[in-house]
């Protein structure tokens, strides 16, 4: 669990860490490279699904589809740092892994689709997930950010990572 968790709390260290780099007009800013959303709405994104998971634990039951979405997220460099220390500090109160029921909507169909997970494929699927978005989020910067300073390895899988230093 410990691996796991420290994995997750890079990621979001690193989300602060752009976080601390950027104007709240860099944030918000539409992208054409993202396809007309901006650096702020992927971050919130990002950040959502961690929100989502990491305060619903004590209910065993979530859903990354009715997860609140915070606007200021995406708006104010101010909340979403904030959103992302606070996840930080609840990823160092788990101890351990435990069964969890996730609901998904699918199109079309009125009821969610259940899924039975745990706590640790939950983890991975929020790494990876940050992971990705962070990719789309890195070519903006380069392309349009410059003044920006992130890792070599920002959005880079863990498996590509690990596969690359074979």
């Amino acid at each position: 669990m410990q691996d796991i968790v420290a994995y997750n709390n890079s990621i979001l260290e690193k989300i602060d860490a752009l976080l601390q780099q950027l104007t709240d007009e860099e944030l918000k800013c539409p992208s054409r490279l993202l396809f007309g959303s901006s650096i702020g709405q992927h971050f919130r994104h990002i950040l959502e699904f961690y929100t989502c998971l990491l305060t619903e634990l004590n209910e065993n039951t979530f859903s990354y589809d009715r997860r609140q979405r915070n606007l200021l997220i995406e708006t104010e460099v101010i909340a979403a740092r904030a959103s992302a220390v606070r996840s930080i500090g609840l990823l160092s109160g788990l101890t351990g892994d435990r069964d969890l029921v996730m609901e998904s909507e699918l199109p079309d169909l009125p009821d969610p689709c259940v899924q039975r997970t745990t706590l640790k494929r939950e983890l991975a699927y929020l790494a990876d997930h940050g992971v990705h978005h962070l990719a789309m989020v890195r070519i903006a910067l380069e392309q349009e950010l410059s003044h920006i300073t992130f890792p070599e390895h920002l959005g880079v899988a863990a498996s590509t990572r690990n596969h690359r230093v074979r």
